[in-house]
């Protein structure tokens, strides 16, 4: 019984290492099934016998564990995320839209705080807009994700952003937005520009006034 349990937590284990890769890769989840597998198998079938081609069999890469397995992965790297950026007195955050393969419009947002007299900086969302990309809008699915995530728009101190129109309009823009949600109605605001030198894009980050 013991033996079992430890074959099976290994194989699951291994599920996860390599639905990392997969998702690391960027590739389809299918490819663990269909590619993945079959060429383990057949290495240790060469290497080592067919004895052992049964347990590596046991090891489940069909494209519902990989997708299961990134969502766990996932969801507990932003749980501890959401835990560290909680317990940080104050933090500041970067806001920039994109446009994904799909057309489809998406914001992302990037936080930075003091972890252990470290400042630290993470990827914190990336969240389509589903309605017309406007300052209200971004700041509508920044303000859902917190609320959902209990974060305080009072410790944010600071608010980043390409200085678009929507982000910086006195009376829409995301700033705005934000000032308007803080009981003191203040924040840093820093403008995130882009150069390219040799043809390599670089971000910077402009202070451009306080508030």
């Amino acid at each position: 019984m013991k033996s079992a349990v430890t074959v099976s937590e290994k194989a699951l284990e291994a599920s996860y290492h390599v639905a990392k890769l997969i998702a690391r890769q960027k590739k389809p989840h299918t490819v663990g099934e269909t590619l993945i597998k079959p060429t383990c198998m057949e290495i240790v079938r060469l290497m080592l016998g067919p004895n052992d081609v049964k347990e590596v069999n046991k090891v489940s890469l069909s494209a519902d564990t990989v997708k299961r397995c990134i969502h766990d992965m996932s969801s507990y790297i932003l749980g501890t995320l959401i835990k560290k950026l909680l317990s940080a007195e104050k933090s500041a955050l970067q806001i920039d839209e994109t446009t994904d393969i799909k057309n489809k419009e998406q914001l992302i947002a990037i936080v930075r705080f003091v972890d252990e007299d470290f400042i630290k900086e993470h990827y914190l969302f990336c969240n389509e807009v589903l309605e017309r990309t406007t300052g209200e809008e971004s700041f509508r699915v920044t303000d859902d994700f917190f609320k959902i995530c209990n974060i305080q728009w009072s410790n944010c101190i600071a608010v980043c952003t390409d200085g678009a129109a929507a982000m910086m309009g006195r009376k829409k823009g995301f700033v705005f937005c934000v000032k308007q949600k803080k009981s003191d109605g203040t924040i840093y605001t820093l403008l995130h520009t882009s150069r390219s030198i040799d043809g390599q894009e670089f971000a910077g980050r402009i202070f451009e006034h306080d508030e």
